[in-house]
């Protein structure tokens, strides 16, 4: 296992003189749209793509606003790094002063603030307090994955989650039916994802398919760590299918084959870096190139492999206890449901969606 190194930015703190007069605090939504107005318009005129609102962050930017200008003191969040969730990179800019205008010039002419403006980001939350004559400001940067500027799409509860696997550097990316995001690492580049649920619990967790030697690496939490088993099955190049094939409430790991278009199917983990032994059973199923995956579609408690378009997955998206197909196409999730298909962007193209109950 090989670490991952998330950035935080340079935090850059300004004040503007103004005069003072008693406080009367209130969050300005239209001061907060021409901050970001004044942001985006130096982006363009710099030829660098507009920063999208984030809810999340601006949740923070005014929480962080609100204890400046109670305190009377204009400081940095000393917790910036965990102010949410699944970033890349994060950044500050406070300020307090007289005015919008007044504070983006100072930040636009200290070189710190400028390098935050027309940093490497996608996302901005920005936090507007007023305080009589002044008002204080704390813009937060970030770099993350596409699609978190959508206003948040929910799944009904008892929905399967889905997450993406960064597979160049092993980041994962899992998405709560509420629209949040964790991320952590696990396992190397190249390393072929899955979520399965390896100790009977109910939680789906990560597993990962070396397809260089057919080994597999399954963890029991949803967090950065080294696997709790580890076995071998199959063949390289082989396709892992995580899926309770037998209806016993655990999932295994089976494998598709499509440089001969079977399935193979086994209800047992292995241990101890030792090979599993022979499938229980075997069918045709695709050709080659094609994708398979596996689900329980007749809501039987079983789970079945069928083909698919590439960037396919399954699960129950609208808890009917039944699965269906989904696909992750150029950072859009596709989900098909009883009712209307649910449709929203999340992540980088080129990335492995895996789906499961997570918690």
């Amino acid at each position: 296992m090989t670490t991952i190194r998330k950035a935080l930015s340079l935090l850059a703190a300004i004040a503007v003189m103004t005069s003072l007069a008693a406080p009367v605090a209130a969050s300005s939504p239209d001061l907060e749209d021409s901050m970001l107005a004044f942001i985006n318009a130096e982006r363009a005129a710099n030829a660098l793509e507009p920063l999208s609102v984030y809810y999340d962050l601006v949740d923070d930017g005014r929480s962080h606003s609100v204890a400046m200008e109670e305190a009377s003191f204009l400081h940095h969040n000393p917790d910036l790094g965990s102010v949410t969730t699944g970033w890349y990179a994060l950044g500050e800019n406070v300020g307090v002063g007289p005015d919008v205008d007044s504070l983006h010039d100072a930040f636009m002419a200290s070189p710190g603030h400028a390098a935050n403006v027309l940093g490497d980001y996608n996302y901005v939350g920005i936090g507007v307090e007023q305080d009589g004559p002044r008002i204080w400001v704390t813009v937060v940067f970030m770099r993350g994955p596409t699609g978190l500027g959508d206003a948040p799409i929910t799944l009904p509860t008892g929905a399967t989650d889905v997450g993406l696997v960064d597979a160049a550097t092993g980041m994962w990316y899992l998405r709560d039916n509420d629209g949040t995001i964790g991320s952590f690492y696990y396992g190397n580049p190249g390393d072929y994802p899955m979520l399965g649920d390896w100790d009977c619990d109910g939680i789906a967790t990560p597993g990962l398919y070396r397809q260089s030697d057919g080994y597999v690496y399954l963890r029991n939490s949803n967090t950065q760590g080294v696997a709790d088993i580890r076995f071998y099955f199959g063949n390289p190049d082989d396709v892992p299918l995580a899926g309770d094939f037998n209806g016993d409430g655990c999932d295994s790991v089976s494998v598709y084959r499509s440089a001969e278009s079977r399935v193979f199917i086994i209800n047992r983990l292995g241990a101890d870096e030792a090979g599993l032994g022979a499938a229980d059973y075997d069918f045709a199923m695709g050709g080659p190139g094609q994708t398979v995956v596996a689900g329980d579609f007749d809501g039987d408690g079983v789970a079945t492999a069928m083909p698919a378009p590439a960037g396919g997955v399954t699960g129950d998206w609208d808890a009917d206890g039944r699965a269906t197909l989904g696909t992750f196409v150029s950072g859009l999730f596709t989900l098909e449901s009883a009712g209307a298909d649910i449709g929203f962007h999340f992540g980088t193209p080129g990335w492995l969606p895996v789906s499961g109950h997570t918690g």
